[in-house]
């Protein structure tokens, strides 16, 4: 069979004959291979996998290895670890002639697979993008390089390695050409998965030469290249007001508007009030306010110092809030809102004590359609800058939709005075990969002790120790009917103390608290037919 798999027999050296790295198992004839990938439950499962290529029926066994887990859109769905389920990447390296005879497993000088994911959420195919690195940084899911001429006429990949590509032709055109130089002197590399021989006895009866690799569909790497962050400016042009509705009213254009508890001194419990209060209520108007100091400071980050905050931060200078006004009702003082807003929320919002005597203005001006127009432009900015803050990196395998493929090679070395040849197997079938949440493997078991007996009881000694802040302790030791109501009251001993605890009882208080809220909540969602199944265990000899 002659694909995208092998070597152009007009590229190939005058000595060399095709190669190819198809699956052990039948597969298709198109662009997508089935039967590359097997699963395993044995816990040994490399071990299990040698046993079934060592037996008389080995085309059998691993045909009751391939996936059988698909999606509605009848994309292949592969477990993690977690589930108890292992998946492997098993191919033949054999040479295109007639019989297909094994290539000579000593000519393989190396061989690994790529892991690739579609460029686009929910989609497979061409574009791919590969997880790189530049040596010491995982540079995350990228584009991958484009190929030579000479890769093109092949119809294969580049190298992953990119110090053992080939140097790309001179274009004759000094910009593109120094482009070209600067490309090859530090390409990123590709992360490449390691593969290896079955053992030579079974490759041998097999009359076969097999390699396999597994497949580590958990990771906890994260990119620690910035992620992109999402434009917030261009999203509210075309998600019907979602953005422009949620921003506080006091960064639009408004009429003129009194301040809640204008001319009093600010205290910082102003904000505790009724989340229900009525629409135009002195409150109402005190929460309007305070979302505005919430919106500021965590959602912008708005007095952060930051390129978007500073722009923000300057509109907000040309909002002149009256502090007094003569029998004329003309302004005569004033304070800006630049000024004024980051001192409020250090009081209304982080609850800091008001030391200076910040005083509440009278009100807020009128802002023009123009003004209101930039302030609203500028928090978008600063959400955009905020996201790209607080938004971590990306892990390798997240987003529940994405659709991955593999492909492996071997690298063969024919002659000693060439270099190796690169032999690339065809893509696997896409596949997604199963969430934590939903697998099909066994449940971990937890046993719990007996609480009523008490030789049991005596055995859990703590475990694990908590320093506790005096603070917080004089907290914990206070009435706990004036802790409900928001006054603990009570001494103040000053003393910070190390509680220690048992964790198995920690464990049986939190499983108790579990079953007392999933029976209420089973009264919304009615699911503790699907996430609780209790059998009996029989009671056995020695138990």
């Amino acid at each position: 069979m002659v694909n995208a798999a092998t070597i152009d027999r007009k590229s190939a050296a005058p000595h060399a004959h095709v190669t190819m790295l198809r699956p052990l198992l039948s597969s298709s004839s198109t662009a997508y291979e089935t039967g590359m990938i097997l699963s395993a439950t044995e816990q040994s499962f490399v071990d299990a996998l040698l046993d079934d290529l060592g037996s008389a029926d080995w085309r059998t066994q691993l045909a009751a290895r391939l996936p059988t887990r698909f999606g509605k859109d009848n994309v292949m769905e592969l477990s993690q670890p977690v589930h108890r389920r292992f998946h492997l990447v098993v191919l033949e390296a054999a040479c295109d002639l007639p019989g297909a005879p094994r290539v000579d497993p000593a000519k393989i000088v190396s061989m690994g697979f790529v892991l690739r994911r579609g460029a686009s959420d929910g989609a497979a195919g061409p574009p791919w993008e590969g997880w790189m690195n530049d040596g010491r940084r995982k540079l995350g899911w990228q584009p991958l390089p484009g190929p030579s001429n000479v890769e093109k006429v092949r119809g294969t990949d580049p190298d992953p390695d990119p110090k053992l590509r080939p140097l790309r032709r001179s274009l004759g055109l000094l910009t593109l050409d120094a482009r070209l130089a600067a490309d090859d002197a530090k390409p990123p590399a590709e992360d490449v998965l390691p593969m290896f021989l079955a053992p030579a006895n079974i490759c041998t009866a097999m009359r076969r030469t097999v390699v396999f690799g597994v497949m580590p569909l958990a990771s906890s790497e994260l990119s620690e290249a910035a992620p992109p962050a999402p434009d917030y400016v261009t999203e509210a042009q075309s998600d019907g007001g979602v953005l422009i509705g949620h921003l506080s009213g006091y960064l639009k254009a408004r009429p003129v508007s009194p301040l809640p508890r204008a001319g009093e001194t600010l205290d910082k419990t102003w904000l505790d009030v009724a989340p229900d209060s009525p629409d135009g209520s002195p409150d109402s108007r005190m929460l309007m306010f305070g979302l505005l100091l919430q919106q500021l400071t965590l959602e912008c980050d708005a007095f952060g110092g930051g390129p978007a905050a500073t722009q923000l931060l300057g509109l907000l200078g040309q909002v002149a809030l009256p502090t007094a006004k003569d029998a004329d009702g003309s302004v005569t003082d004033s304070v800006t809102a630049a000024e004024f807003l980051p001192k409020a929320a250090a009081i209304l919002a982080a609850g800091e004590d008001n030391t200076t005597g910040l005083v509440m203005p009278i009100e807020w001006p009128a802002v023009d359609n123009t003004l209101g127009a930039q302030l609203t432009q500028a928090a978008l900015a600063c959400l955009s800058a905020r996201f790209a803050q607080v938004k971590p990196g990306v892990g390798k395998f997240d987003g529940l939709t994405r659709q991955y493929a593999v492909r492996a090679f071997i690298r063969v070395q024919d002659d000693a005075a060439c270099p190796p040849r690169l032999i690339w197997s065809n893509w696997t079938a896409p596949f997604r990969i199963l969430p934590w949440w939903d697998g099909d493997g066994p449940p971990a078991q937890v046993p719990l002790p007996d609480i009523t007996d008490r030789a049991v009881l005596k055995a859990m000694k703590p475990g694990v120790a908590f320093q506790i802040p005096a603070n917080l302790f004089d907290l914990m030791r206070g009435d706990p009917k004036k802790l409900r109501d928001g006054t603990p009251g009570g001494p103040k001993l000053g003393i910070a103390w190390l509680c220690s605890f048992s964790i198995p009882l920690i464990t049986i208080c939190a499983f108790i608290v579990l079953n007392i809220f999933l029976q209420l909540f089973d009264l919304i969602f009615r699911w503790m037919m699907f996430i609780k199944i209790c059998i009996p265990i029989p009671k056995r000899g020695g138990d």
